[in-house]
C-alpha cells in the first residue's frame, strides 16, 4: 500500500503526460487558468458530473464513480461505469445480478489524425487498473467523443502497464521534491490555458 502522500489522482496522469512543466506549476506552484478549451470540456462533462445512475435494456450507467487501487497508489473519479447484464459477468450486489463491466471516458473531440494521445490512454489505463481490482474483472475500456457521438474501444498491452508504472514514479518524484520540470522542446503550447502564466516563448526548453 502506498502512503497518502504518494497517492496519485487519475487526472494527474493525463496532466503530467500532456506537459510535465504545466503539471509542476499546477501541483507545486498552485497555478491555474482556464480558456475556451477548458470551458468546452467542462460543458461536455456536465451530465457526467451530476453523478446520476440510469438504467435501460439491462444496462446500468453510473456516473462520477470514485475508485482506487492501494498497491498502485491510484485514486480518482470515473466519468461513467457501465454495467451490462451478462450471465458470465461479475456479481454486482447493488444491482442484483451479474454484469459485464465497461469504463467510458468522455472527451470533447475525437483525434483529428486518428491517433489517441498517450496521456489520454494512460489515464484510461489507470482507471481500468482500479476497476479491475475493485470488481475482480477485466473491464472493457472506451473513449466517448462528444463531437462525433461515437465510442472507440481501447486495448492495452504489457508495455502500456510498464510505461504507466514509470510515469507514476516520475509524478511522485515531482510531488515529493516540489519540482517544476522544464518545458519539452516538442511541447505544443498554443492551446494551453496556462500559456500566459508559463510564458513558453521566454523560457528555455529541454
Amino acid at each position: 500500500m502506498k502512503s497518502f502522500d504518494d497517492a496519485v489522482d487519475l487526472r494527474s496522469i493525463q496532466q503530467y503526460l500532456y506537459c510535465p512543466h504545466r503539471f509542476g506549476l499546477m501541483e507545486n506552484d498552485c497555478s491555474w487558468a482556464e480558456n475556451a478549451f477548458v470551458s468546452r470540456g467542462n460543458l461536455a462533462h456536465e451530465r457526467v458530473t451530476e453523478g446520476k445512475i440510469t438504467s435501460a435494456r439491462g444496462t446500468v450507467q453510473e456516473r462520477s464513480v470514485r475508485v482506487f487501487h492501494d498497491e498502485w497508489g491510484l485514486f480518482g473519479v470515473l466519468d461513467c461505469l457501465e454495467l451490462k447484464k451478462d450471465k458470465n459477468g461479475v456479481a454486482i450486489f447493488a444491482h442484483d445480478g451479474k454484469y459485464a463491466v465497461s469504463i467510458v471516458e468522455y472527451k470533447v473531440s475525437a483525434p483529428k489524425n486518428g491517433k489517441i494521445r498517450i496521456e489520454d490512454r494512460m489515464q484510461l489505463l489507470g482507471q481500468k487498473i482500479c476497476v479491475d481490482s475493485l470488481f475482480s474483472c477485466h473491464a472493457e475500456t472506451y473513449f466517448y467523443y462528444h463531437d462525433t457521438r461515437r465510442r472507440e474501444k481501447i486495448e492495452f498491452s504489457e508495455d502500456d502497464y510498464a510505461f504507466l508504472k514509470k510515469t507514476l514514479e516520475e509524478i511522485r518524484e515531482v510531488k515529493r521534491n516540489g519540482l517544476i520540470p522544464p518545458i519539452r522542446k516538442d511541447q505544443y503550447c498554443s492551446g494551453c490555458s496556462m500559456k500566459d502564466i508559463c510564458l513558453p516563448g521566454k523560457r528555455s526548453r529541454t
